[in-house]
């Protein structure tokens, strides 16, 4: 009986962390994913490397 009681623990504890790190009712928003894709294209452009640095 305590195997299931540990075993429903666990599963409600991994049902919590889920749903805080990934909540249902998020919309996606594309000025933040336009955003977040010109901070990576900075990000390659300053650290890619060229030929000289290999």
């Amino acid at each position: 009986m305590e195997i299931i009681g540990i075993v429903l623990f666990c599963a409600v504890i991994l049902a919590s962390a889920k749903l805080m790190l990934d909540p249902p009712d998020r919309k996606k928003d594309p000025k933040e994913d336009e955003e977040q894709m010109e901070y990576l294209e900075a990000w390659k452009k300053k650290h890619e490397r060229t030929d000289k640095e290999k």
